[in-house]
């Protein structure tokens, strides 16, 4: 009785997988070159209910789904470029499988397999002459480039006792901040160069966007109409020729005078190599943050601040379809005294103040554009109790309260500062943001408005600070209670990534 009713099980399970549609690679074809995300394709109804799908790549597992389905087609996306998978070598072609599973008896069984041959290539068919290749940005005036800006924050604070007894941090993540930005061309000039506008935008479909600004340590509803623009003239490899933020003629309100909140970002475009340059090859390079001095706006001439950096040619790649030069600015710095000295040689998880910052560019060569941008800041810093606060925002400034308070996951603000002010923290404008996002109340007058006669009087309205210290990011946690002249350590880590809308 036990083997009739298992034939009856084993006969019912073939009945239902022989009435799928065949389990095979639709797409991508036998033979096809492939790069960047492959669409893997197979029919609609050829998984049964329960089963699922083993994804190989020459014989190794590399995820094991129940794919979607997509109109007539379930469909998987392999990520060539996002799971490390090196270029198919010359001569030699990489063997793709799908391997279809379904339970019985408990056990998962190999019901059918589809493979086909490809040819994975995301560094090919990129020619680079023996001359290098000079990089260039291309102005056309009228041109809108908008990036969608996304920023995570990592932080890991320890008291100094900890460190020295050979602790480990505990580590707090912030959730992540997202900006629209918009970067139009107004002119282009003879020599290639290009007057750009910078501007925060609104989220997509709505008016407003919700952001920290510098000044802030809570996001605030900004609406299309406080978003002011930024003017910058650059040449064709980045560098900035002057900023300035423009006059405005306001409206007049029944009362005669009304404040306007302005939001102002300065994200300013990365600079690309003076010669031409072919992969492998290095040079000195300049590392751009916005940098906006907002008590003294009209003396304004410029709107970012440089560091030098190392510039390398990684590589060129496909990305986003388009053939790309692969860049890479990096900056490392770094002071140990001799007891930051001794307490690396004791394997300490923090000795001496460190400031990492790679900056990783995917410059379209056929559009002359930016397709993508990742940098990523780490930060090793000693504050002194007392000293400046961890809180902040995601997008810069603010800071809250003395060290070992609990302080909101923030970002970091800008510029300069007393390192030793509440709010502050970091050193001087080398920690300072690679980015600023800063709102500034204008009192517009009747007639002159913004920058005229009537506008701007007597300065930047109360209570609006000049620029600070950068404000690190906040614990959410603290030693409450630890001795004065305790120090804390904190690591940040902050990952900041420009794409390129579609």
């Amino acid at each position: 009785m036990n083997r009739w009713i298992g034939s009856l099980v084993l006969s019912g399970l073939a009945s239902v997988l022989m009435a799928q549609a065949p389990f095979t690679i639709v797409r991508p074809a036998d033979g096809s070159r492939v790069r960047e995300k492959v669409h893997i394709l197979i029919p609609k109804g050829s998984i049964p209910t329960g089963g699922y799908v083993g994804v190989f790549l020459n014989g190794h597992l590399i995820e094991a789904v129940v794919p979607p389905l997509v109109g007539k087609y379930y469909e998987y996306v392999l990520d060539t470029k996002g799971r490390g998978i090196a270029d198919t070598p010359a001569g030699k072609t990489d063997k793709l499988e799908l391997v279809l599973y379904a339970d019985s008896d408990d056990k998962s069984r190999i019901v059918d397999r589809s493979s086909v041959d490809v040819k994975i290539g995301n560094e090919a068919n990129i020619a680079v002459p023996n001359s290098g290749l000079k990089l260039r940005y291309k102005f056309v005036p009228g041109q809108d480039m908008v990036y969608n800006l996304t920023q995570f924050v990592q932080v890991q604070p320890m008291s100094e006792e900890d460190n020295a007894n050979g602790g480990k941090a505990a580590t707090f993540e912030t959730e992540g901040e997202r900006i629209r930005l918009l970067y139009s061309v107004t002119n282009a000039y003879g020599n290639g160069d290009g007057l750009l506008r910078m501007q925060a935008l609104p989220e997509k479909g709505k008016d407003y966007a919700d952001l920290t600004a510098a000044s802030e340590t809570t996001q605030k509803r900004y609406y299309d109409t406080d978003m002011a623009p930024l003017y910058m003239r650059v040449t064709t490899t980045g560098h900035e020729v002057f900023g300035a933020l423009p006059a405005y003629v306001a409206f007049e309100s029944p009362t005669g005078s009304v404040n306007t909140v302005a939001l102002f970002a300065a994200f300013p475009l990365p600079t690309l190599p003076t010669k031409p340059v072919r992969p492998g090859d290095s040079w000195q390079s300049r590392f751009q943050r916005g940098a906006l001095d907002l008590n003294n706006w009209t003396d304004m001439k410029s709107v970012v601040k440089q560091f030098p950096a190392r510039g390398e040619f990684v590589n060129v790649e496909w990305e986003g379809g388009h053939p790309c030069a692969k860049i890479r600015n990096v900056i490392q710095e770094g002071t140990m005294s001799l007891d930051d000295k001794k307490l690396a040689a004791k394997g300490a998880q923090f000795a001496g103040d460190k400031v990492g910052i790679t900056e990783t560019i995917w410059f379209a060569m056929d559009t002359h554009q930016i397709l993508k941008i990742q940098r990523d800041m780490k930060i090793d810093q000693k504050v002194e109790n007392g000293g400046g606060g961890f809180g902040g925002s995601p997008f810069g400034g603010g800071g809250g309260g003395p060290a070992g308070v609990p302080g909101r996951p923030g970002g970091f603000g800008p510029p300069g500062g007393d390192p030793t002010a509440n709010g502050g923290g970091g050193r001087g404008d080398f920690h300072a943001p690679v980015s600023d996002i800063r709102q500034q109340g204008i009192p517009r007058g009747p007639k002159g408005g913004f920058g005229g006669k009537g506008g701007f009087q007597g300065g930047p309205p109360s209570g609006f600070g000049g620029p600070g210290g950068p404000g690190f990011p906040g614990s959410g946690m603290g030693r409450q209670g630890a001795p004065t002249s305790q120090a804390t350590f904190v690591r940040i880590h902050i990952l900041q990534t420009f794409t390129l809308e579609k």
